[in-house]
């Protein structure tokens, strides 16, 4: 396991005309790990694209062949994902809103996919590894598209409609959403659709499990035992095991043993 207190992690804020499409750039630098190390990432309803500009590790899901870690789009998931890093790591990475890449990337795969098949050139890494901000600002905005009013008007209803998700993701229906915002079942549908790729409830369901693994892991410090433990308050300890596996795509132990201190020091971070 990698030192928490050796690993560089940076938060960096776009520029303004960018915020509505960008979260916030990232980057990790860590160093060597004793051996292979595995990491889960679980989803946060917000696309990525990150840059290597170390050693490449490689990513596992679930029905899908062992990819490169390295230059990738990653759309909005909904199973987690499980790297792989050996070597020293430095990676710069642009979390986007939930819609923002779809804003920017119209034709964005389903699928993660290298920048280059879809996007051509990459930023230069020169760059990234001096001047992260200032060269991803750059390069994102050479894909600002032209807005319509009907395209904000429908961004403005799913930013209201996801901070509401993201405030009470526990307390949200599906179908209380659509009445508090005003706006008929199909129309919300539509919105999330065409802006995220996910429908409501998906992105709900992910939100909630997020938030979910997140507590437990600050209530238990990680041990498979109180992990499942603090479930005991919803069922019982099978249930339990059984929800935790459906929220995580592993068991306990399994989650304890794979979310190491990188993944754990960006749990939080969206």
């Amino acid at each position: 396991m990698v030192n928490i207190d050796s690993v560089q992690y940076t938060r960096y804020a776009s520029n303004a005309d960018l915020s509505e499409l960008v979260e916030h750039y990232w980057s990790v630098v860590s160093p060597a790990p004793p051996g292979p190390l595995r990491a889960v990432l679980v989803p946060n309803g917000r696309a990525t694209i990150q840059f290597c500009l170390g050693n490449p590790g490689r990513r596992f899901a679930t029905g899908v062949p062992v990819q490169s870690n390295a230059d990738v789009y990653l759309p909005v998931e909904t199973q987690p994902v499980v790297i792989e890093q050996e070597g020293a790591s430095h990676y710069v990475g642009i979390q986007f809103t939930p819609w923002g890449a779809r804003v920017l990337f119209p034709g964005a795969p389903q699928q993660p996919t290298q920048v280059t098949e879809f996007l051509g050139p990459l930023p230069d890494k020169a760059a990234l590894a001096v001047r992260p901000a200032e060269e991803l600002n750059r390069w994102v905005a050479g894909f600002l598209p032209a807005d319509t009013g009907a395209e904000i008007r429908g961004r403005d209803l799913l930013a209201a409609a996801i901070r509401r998700i993201d405030e009470d993701p526990t307390g949200v229906q599906v179908q209380q959403l659509h009445a508090g915002l005003h706006v008929s079942a199909s129309t919300l549908y539509r919105v999330f659709r065409c802006g995220i790729g996910l429908s409501p409830k998906q992105y709900i369901q992910v939100i909630r499990y997020r938030a979910f693994t997140d507590a437990l892991l600050e209530e238990s410090g990680g041990q498979p035992a109180a992990l499942v433990a603090a479930l005991s308050g919803y069922a019982d300890e099978a249930h339990a095991s059984r929800e935790f596996s459906r929220f995580t795509g592993m068991t306990a132990t399994m989650f304890r043993d794979t979310f190491d201190g990188i993944a754990r020091l960006m749990a939080r971070r969206y």
